[in-house]
């Protein structure tokens, strides 16, 4: 005899069930992986690192991986931090085993046992060992932080749909013996790179099923994040289609993916991280991968830019903008102008010269006539037209650095305007050295020095 529980009571019932089940472990293997410290393994680990996983848990006004709130989620789902990373005995991963850091990686699920809304990785041994060298490394990033990551937490609905999806299981991959493909500008390294340490498909496919990224809408983007703003953004379409990267040069992929630099000269949006350590050979092996799957048609909203095969790319140092290098004016038509003195710390490029790389510097002549003065810079246009505003004005997630960047000397902050990966490889923050010449970054120096910042429109989260 079937006996039915109907009512307030059947209802009740059927609610504990699904909080039990939406809170419940799950089983995964302890891979039995240790970490590698030797100095091969310390240079890959931290290239991996910083491009996949210090986006997350280094917060924007600190400087140690120590989490971070994670705001690019919905907040529909929860609340969610990311974890303390240093090397705190109890705050952080100090007493945390290598096998279970292994599992945590490799099946995304806690300590505690519980899935987590982190990407699980299938890099392979090596260099799962790699990036564990590098988290037990004495790098600064994991200077010990005895704040605690406050836990994450679904909210009712979030947990329910993030339960469904995932069917509360753990991908399906082996706890050892994953091998890494030989790197090179191969098919196999390419798909290496976007599926298993990049993890471009897990973002640029929508949904969260484990099994997404083996699906027909793998890579076509639409996956939805949250900016610095607060404000929700899709993923990209990163197939060739016209919807998609058709007519992207590999130059265009390389600058756009390692730098932060769209091929109309704009910010790449947040939070897409900027893979700082890629190679030629990665970058060259990714795209070829890209390019070979299959197209797909997907109109991303807000996704750009979409080219075309007349598309004409910005110039992307104009020495007649803005003054060529600190020590020369801009040149006018018919005139060279004379090379820049080079510091120490960084030398003049010849895009900033104006000249033939190959090509002796003509001798001075005092029959010149005078060279007129650079054209004014506008630092509050350029930094909104650059997307700076989006992470440092009032409000933005990384408004804070801008009280501390006007103590900063203004050769310093020239530097760090243009290449900022040279004083944190990790940073979000994209290079602008192509796209400023030195002068042009030294007036918006200035204006950084001169509180400029604090005067652009708020933003809200």
């Amino acid at each position: 005899m079937r006996c039915e529980i109907r009512g307030p009571l059947g209802s009740t019932l059927l609610l504990c069930a699904l909080l039990t089940g939406c809170a419940s472990t799950v089983q995964a293997p302890y891979p039995a992986i240790r970490a590698d410290s030797s100095p091969a393994a310390l240079e890959r680990g931290a290239a991996i690192f910083h491009a996949s996983c210090e986006a997350c848990h280094r917060g924007g006004d600190v400087e140690t991986a120590s989490g971070a709130p994670l705001h690019e989620l919905p907040s529909y789902m929860g609340r969610f931090h990311a974890s303390n990373l240093t090397s705190h005995p109890t705050a952080g991963i100090g007493a945390v085993s290598d096998e279970e850091l292994a599992r945590a990686i490799r099946y995304a699920v806690s300590r505690d046992g519980r899935l987590m809304v982190m990407p699980s990785y299938g890099m392979g041994d090596k260099d799962l060992a790699a990036v564990l060298g590098f988290m037990r490394s004495n790098h600064p990033l994991f200077t010990p932080e005895a704040k605690p990551a406050p836990r994450s937490e679904f909210s009712f609905i979030g947990g329910l749909g993030f339960r469904f999806i995932t069917g509360n299981e753990p991908v399906q991959r082996p706890p050892i013996g994953i091998p890494v493909p030989p790197k090179g500008p191969t098919l196999e390294y390419g798909r290496y790179m976007a599926h298993d340490v990049y993890d471009c498909a897990s973002c640029h496919t929508p949904g969260f099923s484990p099994d997404k990224t083996s699906g027909d809408e793998v890579f076509s983007g639409g996956m939805a994040f949250k900016d610095s703003e607060g404000n929700e953004v899709l993923s990209s379409n990163i197939t060739f289609h016209g919807t998609g990267l058709a007519h992207w040069t590999l130059e265009d992929f390389t600058r756009a993916v390692r730098d932060g630099i769209a091929p109309d000269g704009s910010a790449v949006r947040m939070p897409m991280p900027r893979f700082r350590g890629m190679d030629s050979d990665e970058a060259r092996a990714l795209y070829d991968y890209l390019r070979s799957m299959p197209p797909r048609k997907n109109a991303v909203e807000g996704a750009r830019p979409r080219l075309t095969a007349t598309f004409q790319r910005p110039a992307w140092v104009t020495a007649a903008k803005g003054g060529a290098t600190p020590d020369a004016p801009a040149p006018t038509p018919g005139v060279v102008a004379a090379p820049a003195k080079a510091s120490s710390s960084e030398p003049a490029s010849a895009s900033e010269t104006g000249s033939n790389p190959h090509a002796s510097a003509p001798a001075p002549s005092d029959s010149r006539p005078p060279l007129p003065s650079p054209a004014p810079v506008d630092a509050s246009k350029l930094f909104t037209q650059f997307g700076c505003a989006a992470c440092h004005a009032p409000g933005a997630r990384y408004h804070a650095q801008m009280a501390r960047a006007a103590g900063r000397t203004e050769e310093e902050l020239v530097q760090w305007i243009r290449t900022p990966a040279r004083f944190l490889p990790g940073t979000p923050m994209p290079t602008y050295e192509e796209l400023l010449d030195v002068a042009t970054a030294r007036a918006l120096a200035q204006w950084v020095k001169s509180g400029g910042p604090a005067t652009v429109a708020s933003t809200t989260h």
